[in-house]
């Protein structure tokens, strides 16, 4: 959510709800482009829907079989599908539907600026003496208009966080990384002397230490835990039990849980899981070549690795979904067990022309602001891009916006 200084907007199937609160391609892919070329607060795929191209924009990265097609046109329809208070919509959530926060872009991509979520915590200002407060790491809610509180945070918060919405492009091949790749690359003592660390998000399930790969920081280790998770959070769906820790089993609104049924969730984890990654433009620019170059020269790669291994074969995501701290001391923000503050998750660069604003909070308006604004581990690398020639920073930003 927001803080007491923007706007957050929620899509309702009756309209839009505005609540104040601020802190500080193929003929189908075509068809779907121009569907979201606006954002749309109302269902809008269908039985007739056409599903894009193997590795379009919304279509699968693989070639499915007739059964396999048709759990991934279900899973796409409930992502898209307008939850109603009596489906089990929650009285407190973000959005009525999935593809009301993930369409910038398109079907499944990231959200504006007017959809950030924010958390608060107290912390005296200084970082090091951080505090969580009752619901503050579970703030962002929409309620009522006549819900009494509907508005307030913690009368002893005194720093919030902005979370923009991530897109959900290619995560099923994100999910199928095996831990041991991303736990490769690790440096938590610099024992390279770069000035750059990294280190996995390590999260217990049920005994069981798995590395997390999704959410800002890292906080959701596999696929279906972020759809668990999705639904309670932003939905206040109720999802079925898989013994993971992640759901919200129940809740009081009379409708019977889980309220998302197990198909239900089957065919939307499906969905996620098949969901292609954005397609590289494949510019054959000269400079996007040379940007190829400097962004690995400069340093770049070294957090944005280009590929990692995974079961369908190499991911080219331009990550290493480690915890990096690129905000340095006086940075203020949410801390998590593992994920302290200023550490978040590398983000994947592929796709990034599609998913401006850009770092958690949607602060850098530009992939050069968000360049600019790297310090702490990656003072070194800014300074490198800083050093380069006006070509050569050009032919950069052009080699990401590639990706």
């Amino acid at each position: 959510m927001k803080s007491r200084h923007e706007t957050h907007k929620a899509s309702f199937s009756s309209g839009v709800i505005r609540l104040g609160l601020v802190v500080g391609l193929g003929a189908s892919a075509l068809l779907l482009a121009a569907t979201f070329a606006k954002p749309s607060h109302a269902e809008v795929i269908n039985d007739d829907t056409p599903v894009p191209a193997v590795g379009e924009l919304g279509g699968p990265f693989r070639e499915l079989n007739a059964a396999e097609m048709e759990m991934f046109k279900r899973g796409r329809k409930l992502f898209d599908r307008d939850w109603k208070q009596s489906q089990g919509l929650g009285t407190e959530m973000n959005a009525d539907s999935c593809r009301g926060c993930h369409q910038t872009g398109g079907f499944g991509g990231s959200g504006g600026l007017d959809l950030n979520v924010f958390r608060f915590a107290r912390d005296f200002g200084d970082p090091l003496l951080f505090e969580d407060l009752p619901g503050g790491q579970a703030g962002s809610k929409i309620r009522r208009p006549d819900t009494p509180g509907r508005e307030d945070h913690h009368p002893d918060a005194d720093v919030f966080e902005q979370r923009q919405t991530p897109p959900v492009f290619g995560l099923g091949l994100v999910s199928d990384i095996p831990d041991a790749e991303i736990l490769a690359n690790e440096d938590p003592t610099d024992s390279n002397g770069d000035g750059i660390k990294g280190v996995a998000r390590m999260i217990d399930v049920g005994g069981v230490v798995e590395v997390g790969k999704f959410g800002w920081k890292a906080q959701l280790p596999q696929l279906l835990d972020f759809l668990s998770d999705a639904a309670a959070g932003e939905l206040g769906v109720t999802t079925p039990d898989n013994g993971r820790g992640f759901a919200a089993l129940n809740d009081t609104d009379g409708v019977a849980d889980p309220e998302m049924t197990p198909d239900e969730f089957t065919d939307g984890t499906f969905f996620l899981m098949l969901l292609a990654p954005p397609p590289r433009v494949g510019s054959s620019d000269p400079l996007v070549a040379l940007g190829e170059q400097v962004f690995e020269d400069v340093g770049c790669a070294t957090c944005h690795i280009p590929s990692l291994e995974g079961a369908e074969g190499p991911v080219n995501l331009y990550s290493d979904l480690l915890l990096h701290d690129i905000h340095g001391p006086t940075f203020r923000g949410m801390s998590e067990p593992g994920a302290g503050v200023g550490f978040y998750r590398t983000v994947p660069l592929w796709g990034a022309r599609l998913s401006d604003p850009y770092l958690h909070d949607g602060r850098a308006e530009t992939i050069l602001d968000a360049v600019m604004m790297h310090t702490a581990e990656a003072e070194g690398v800014r300074q490198a891009f800083e050093a380069l020639s006006g070509m050569e920073q050009d032919a950069l930003i052009k080699f990401v916006e590639d990706l």
